[in-house]
């Protein structure tokens, strides 16, 4: 663990995926704070990112925006990830970081293994931070927040 710029890995992170999304036909747009520092692993906080940003291009409408979001509260670094699509329904959403869960198999594409989303949880939490999921007509959202470096 190391203080780090989490603006720079969350924007190193959107460029890669950019071609995923636009050959997904999911525009991705970013909206990245500067200077966000926390002290953390950046191998590990970028495969956090990754993760969510993979499932977005997975699970997202087709033809919607992906949205990362990276901003800084009075003690936090908040990262979302927003992708429109259809809603996820509230009693899966708490299982959401089970290993091996799967919301429905009606949902989009089923590449996977369901091990995703509990990695970046377990990252989150390496991170003393928190990774929840919310879901509505608007569109799924994956939030992490961490302490800022002190």
């Amino acid at each position: 663990m190391e203080p780090l710029n989490l603006s720079d890995v969350a924007t190193d992170c959107v460029l890669a995926f950019e071609p995923v999304a636009f050959e997904a036909g999911k525009p991705l747009e970013d909206h990245v704070a500067e200077d966000v520092t926390v002290t953390g692993d950046r191998d590990r906080l970028r495969h956090l990112i990754s993760i969510l940003l993979d499932n977005a291009v997975k699970y997202g409408a087709p033809g919607g925006t992906i949205t990362l979001t990276l901003e800084r509260t009075e003690r936090q670094a908040r990262l979302t990830v927003a992708n429109p699509g259809d809603p996820i329904p509230p009693e899966h959403l708490p299982h959401l970081f089970e290993r091996f869960y799967r919301a429905d198999s009606s949902r989009g594409e089923q590449s996977g293994f369901g091990l995703g989303l509990p990695i970046a949880a377990s990252i989150a939490t390496e991170h003393k931070g928190t990774l929840k999921a919310e879901s509505d007509q608007a569109s799924t959202r994956f939030l992490f927040s961490m302490p800022l470096k002190k």
